[in-house]
């Protein structure tokens, strides 16, 4: 099984990325990912220059090439599996989107912890735990022409910091380049509703095993979907977060029109008893929304 690496490290998204690594549509293969950086490097014995490699947030491995792929397509990743390394850490620099810094020190200052995994949990300390509940927070494909540093998001994927994109779940981007250049990183063990120290959710590092598919983009597909064997998502990072709940839930109600027969005003109508929406991340340039709708609420595909 091939396996992309920690040796070639990108901070950007773009089409300008070279390809590392090269997969055929249905091929399993493997993304080892790379913890940031963090209070962990001031132990470690190449610590400082890890910190000169590791110039930016979220690196991604390498860009994958999917063999086949081009504009017009959508890409579907399949999360087979997270195995996730035995260290991780937490960090609040003392102000984020979700804390400004100009409420100075807000009663919570600067904070960080180290922590120990193993066994399906988190190790805290003080006797207390929590549980492995493995994701990856950046999933993306190259935009068609523009670059953009790994903190963002947007309708190429991204920066999503998702709870749901873990084992089971399937991302679905659109195409805009040629092998779509498939970008990731940013494992975290956990990580709770709003990012809310900034640094996690506890960031971690781990090796993904992934698979990816490729069909024709839906004409209505406008974003990021993911589908998991619960629930249908769209995705939409943008600001303030009002416009990027707004963008989800258009993009969910265009999807529940085309796909699953339902006319528009069926669909908000339907979804004003159904949807579950929230906020996972208030920290990034973007901030990201997912709405989504469970399984058992649409049409089977014999009722279409």
């Amino acid at each position: 099984m091939q396996k992309a690496t920690t040796e070639t490290l990108y901070f950007e998204t773009g089409p300008r990325n070279a390809p590392t690594m090269r997969v055929q549509p249905g091929e399993r293969f493997q993304v080892q990912t790379q913890l940031n950086r963090g209070p962990w490097l001031d132990s470690h014995p190449d610590g400082e220059a890890l910190r000169k490699r590791l110039r930016g947030g979220n690196p991604s491995s390498g860009a994958v090439y999917v063999e086949g792929a081009e504009p017009g397509h959508a890409l579907h990743v399949h999360i087979e599996a997270i195995d996730v390394d035995p260290l991780g850490f937490t960090r609040y620099g003392g102000s984020t989107g979700a804390m400004p810094g100009w409420m100075g020190p807000s009663g919570v200052g600067a904070a960080e912890r180290i922590v120990e995994i193993r066994d399906g949990e988190i190790h805290w300390g003080g006797g207390r735990t929590l549980p492995l509940r493995p994701m990856l927070g950046f999933v993306g494909v190259s935009p068609a022409r523009q670059t953009f540093h790994n903190g963002w998001g947007g309708d190429w994927g991204g920066n999503f910091d998702l709870q749901e994109i873990a084992p089971g779940a399937e991302v679905i981007l659109p195409v805009n380049v040629q092998g779509a250049l498939l970008h990731v990183g940013d494992m975290h063990a956990i990580q709770g509703d709003g990012e809310i120290c900034g640094a996690g959710g506890i960031e971690a590092s781990g090796t993904a095993t992934l698979r990816c598919e490729l069909s024709r983009k839906p004409s209505g597909m406008v974003g990021p979907r993911v589908v998991d064997e619960t629930h249908i998502m769209t995705v939409a990072m943008a600001k303030p977060a009002e416009d990027a709940f707004r963008h989800a839930l258009a993009a969910l109600i265009r999807w529940m029109e085309q796909e699953y027969g339902f006319s528009r005003k069926e669909a908000f109508l339907w979804l004003g008893q159904t949807l579950e929406a929230r906020c996972t991340q208030f920290v990034n340039p973007t901030y990201t929304y997912v709405a989504k709708i469970r399984k058992a609420f649409l049409p089977k595909p014999s009722e279409r």
